[in-house]
């Protein structure tokens, strides 16, 4: 467009622009339709909405449309002018005199109009809005939005309400759903935008809750509200929704059962029915008086260590738990089978350290559990606690706790699967968390020690699960042959069931022959005297020492002989005091053997095992009892000899008259054999001849059948020779008779064939036979670069084919 065209402003329907005179500096409105011729001072402005002032523009720019509001939406209008005037259509319009400059109103469609310079404008949709959906909104002049009725409120019926409100500048509204189905706000009151910054959108959602769910409000002077669902909860002016660390604004109700509990302190007394709960109170709620918890604004949930939820500890069947009362110190052991939940607010589960005697006395050659008492420390049992996700007392595991409630609030849903899965598995491993446990095994026993003094002795097979303040008495045992104090074993089980205990005793006898009696005892403990068992402190060394005495005192009433010769009946009689027992009927059922009252152990049987005596008189107690044992065996066997002579006699006696009379039995039995042999020989002569004359009319009668059967087999082989003969025959005759038709027919035939037809069938052939040669050869032909005639005559050249390629050649040209 030329300068000249542009300086023609034609503006439509529901066109206007803004001329500036440069002269006066008048701004015009110029509403269409219209067109004006501008002079060289005219400009076409623009107003700039941010800067709030007019700037020189181009022609499409300047030209602007009419501020247009259909039904139900509302235009926003700054700077009116009194009367709610617009510019004049056609026309050209100052700016009036009576310009309200800072103020807004609010016009409701349906409406058009132009603006005049410096009025701002925004066209907005009326609020339609659904039961969990609100608006804010804001006054901003009182005096106008209490006087003014150009505002449009309807209710969920589609009613129109009129309120009669004292509105107070700067107050907040909510308008909520539940209570209004369409807004179109009135002068002095505007809707505040969603996000302030951009003005996108105006319909807020309330939140929508389900039952188990609640959501948190907080107001602006730091109380909160917590409200339940089924609800749709729409926030006062001044409260804000408390967001999750998951994002959003619902939470879930907390699912309690009778082994999880929460452990809160009222912050703010209230009364719950008849119960008042003072400030400073501290409850532990479990599911045995709520099953589903929610928050309260009174409550302050504590959390130790992250765990904001207690759950009850698992303690299988033959295992236990220290639980301290945090108030009195006095801690207590929790027998399973049992799944316990401990009060935080007076109990609290403890562990047991042992020292290094303790492991070695309880659990001897126990590595293992020594390693982990001795790392015990408190500062690595407080890094463990932290860093360790107990599945018993954690509630939940994560690495980012911002805050305990909103964290509980986030993740305390009731969450179970939807889908079918195997069920829940969860791993017990209570080796080292739980009461200190001895095992005493079959035939052992031990002593239980309290700190107050209190003891018993407890025999296996039995599972002990010690107190906090218990422990297991230690013994000494010696070691060696003979048994001495040199090393000590220390232990806290006591053998009480076929305990075997060995020994070495140095004697001296009659004669002032010293010697070495090895034995070995066994000994049991009577459970009568059960309290007695642990009394003496090494019960090995008091054993072999009384036995050590008895069995010196007694061999001193032997020569070495004498006690060479039944040591081992000796020493085990003076063992177990078997002079003392001359039957068992009179000596205790318990304990038949020598008792020891100090502690109830008796020995019950004596194993001795050898004796070694001095070399000299080794040698000569050797000599002597060889000597004794040669004789004996000499005499012995000339005793056997004699009575060997003899029994051979009296045998051989015996084997001549055995002879004898099985001689006499046998021509006995010979005479008789013989008898019936004759007898049987004379029956068979008879039975051969009678077979034989049987045999030969046999004969007879079978060469007659024999010669009737060849004479009919020779009938019928004659007879079939015939019919074959005939049979041959008759195929000579048809053979011949067809052999004599194909003859006819060849002659027949080959007269029928004429020269030409003879000619014609051989022009044929060759001609097909040089076609196919043609496109076989060609190839070759074209590589050897002559023409396929040449090619063709140079290769069958002396063969039968040569005529019939000359012949075909001669056609062709």
């Amino acid at each position: 467009m030329s300068e000249v065209q542009q300086k023609d402003l034609v503006l439509s329907i529901n066109e206007y622009a803004y001329v500036r005179d440069n002269t006066k500096g008048n701004i015009s409105c110029w509403v269409g339709p219209t067109k004006t011729s501008l002079s060289s001072s005219d400009d076409l402005v623009s107003f700039n909405t941010k800067k709030k002032c007019f700037e020189k523009c181009s022609y499409s720019e300047a030209i602007k449309l009419f501020t247009t509001a259909p039904e139900n939406w509302y235009v926003i209008l700054k700077n009116p002018v009194e009367g709610n005037r617009h510019p004049a259509p056609k026309s050209s319009n100052e700016l009036p005199e009576n310009v309200n400059i800072g103020r807004k109103v609010n016009i409701r469609g349906p409406v058009s109009f132009a603006l005049y310079p410096g009025q701002m404008a925004k066209v907005i949709r009326g609020h339609a809005l659904r039961s969990n959906q609100y608006l804010l909104a804001r006054v901003y002049e009182a005096k106008s939005a209490n006087e003014a009725n150009n505002g449009e409120i309807l209710d969920t019926e589609g009613n129109k309400i009129s309120k009669e409100t004292n509105y107070v500048n700067g107050q907040i509204l909510v308008i909520k759903g539940t209570e209004v189905s369409f807004y179109i706000p009135p002068t002095g009151i505007e809707v505040i935008p969603v996000d302030n910054q951009t003005n996108n959108g105006y319909i807020r959602d309330a939140v929508t809750l389900e039952r188990l769910e609640y959501c948190i409000l907080k107001d602006e002077d730091g109380n909160k509200r917590y409200v339940h669902g089924p609800e749709v909860v729409f926030p006062k002016p001044t409260e804000t929704f408390i967001t999750s660390p998951k994002g959003g604004y619902i939470f879930k109700a907390i699912e309690l059962s009778k082994i999880s509990g929460i452990y809160v302190k009222v912050i703010a007394e209230y009364d719950e029915g008849k119960v008042h709960h003072p400030v400073g109170e501290e409850l532990f709620i479990t599911g045995e008086q709520q099953m589903i918890y929610y928050p309260r604004p009174e409550h302050a949930i504590i959390s130790y260590d992250g765990k904001l939820m207690h759950h009850a500890i698992a303690i299988p069947e033959g295992e236990g738990r220290y639980v301290m009362n945090r108030l009195t110190g006095e801690i207590k052991t929790v027998h399973g089978p049992a799944m316990y939940l401990p009060d935080p607010r007076v109990e609290v589960i403890v562990k047991r350290k042992l020292s290094r005697n303790e492991c070695q006395l309880l659990y001897p050659g126990n590595r293992e559990a020594l390693e982990y008492n001795l790392s015990l420390t408190e500062k690595s049992v407080e890094k463990s606690l932290v860093q360790d996700l107990d599945p018993f007392t954690t509630f939940m595991a994560t690495n980012s706790i911002k805050s305990s409630l909103a964290n509980l609030e986030a993740n305390a849903n009731i969450s179970r699967g939807t889908s079918y899965t195997k069920p829940r598995t969860i791993t017990l491993d209570n080796k080292y968390e739980g009461v200190v446990t001895v095992d005493v095994w079959t035939g052992y026993a031990v002593n239980v020690v309290s700190k107050n003094g209190e003891r018993r002795v407890v025999c296996g097979p039995q599972t002990i699960l010690l107190d906090y303040d218990q422990t297991l008495s230690e013994m000494q045992m010696s070691t060696g042959k003979p048994k001495t104090t040199d090393e000590l074993i220390y232990t806290a089980y006591l053998r009480h069931e076929n305990n075997k205990i060995s020994d070495i005793i140095d004697i001296e006898t009659k004669d002032f022959v010293k010697a070495k009696v090895t034995v070995s005892y066994c000994v049991d403990f009577d459970k009568d005297y059960m309290d007695k068992w642990f009394n003496v402190e090494n019960y090995v060394k008091y054993l072999c020492d009384r036995e050590r005495s008895l069995i010196k005192r007694a061999a001193k009433n032997y020569t070495i002989e004498e006690f060479y010769q039944n040591y081992s009946e000796i020493v085990r009689n003076i063992a177990i005091n078997a002079n003392d027992q001359k039957s068992e009927a009179e000596a205790s059922e318990r304990h038949i053997g020598r008792f020891f009252s100090e502690n109830g152990m008796y020995v019950y049987d004596t194993e001795v095992l050898g004796i070694s005596v001095e070399d000299s008189i080794s040698r000569l107690l050797t000599t002597h009892q060889y000597e004794m044992v040669r004789q004996g065996l000499e005499l012995s066997d000339a005793e056997k000899r004699i009575s060997v002579s003899e029994k051979l006699a009296e045998a051989e006696q015996k084997e001549q008259e055995l002879n004898s009379q099985k001689l006499l039995n046998s021509l006995a039995l010979e005479e008789i054999e013989n008898t019936k042999r004759l007898a049987i020989r004379a029956n068979m002569v008879e039975k051969e001849s009678e077979i034989t004359k049987a045999s030969k009319q046999a004969q007879k009668d079978l060469d007659v059948i024999i010669t009737a059967i060849e004479d009919a087999k020779l009938a019928r082989e004659k007879k079939a020779f015939e019919q074959e003969l005939a049979q041959k025959q008759a195929l000579a005759d048809v053979e011949k008779s067809k052999q004599e038709a194909y003859a006819s027919m060849v002659a027949s035939i080959m007269g029928s064939i004429q020269p030409d037809l003879v000619a014609a069938m051989s022009a044929q052939n060759e001609t097909e036979l040089m076609k196919s040669i043609g496109e076989n050869i060609s190839p070759y032909a074209l590589a050897e670069g002559k023409s396929v005639d040449e090619f063709i005559s140079t290769l069958f050249r002396g063969t039968t084919l040569e005529s019939v390629v000359n012949k075909f050649g001669d056609k062709q040209s």
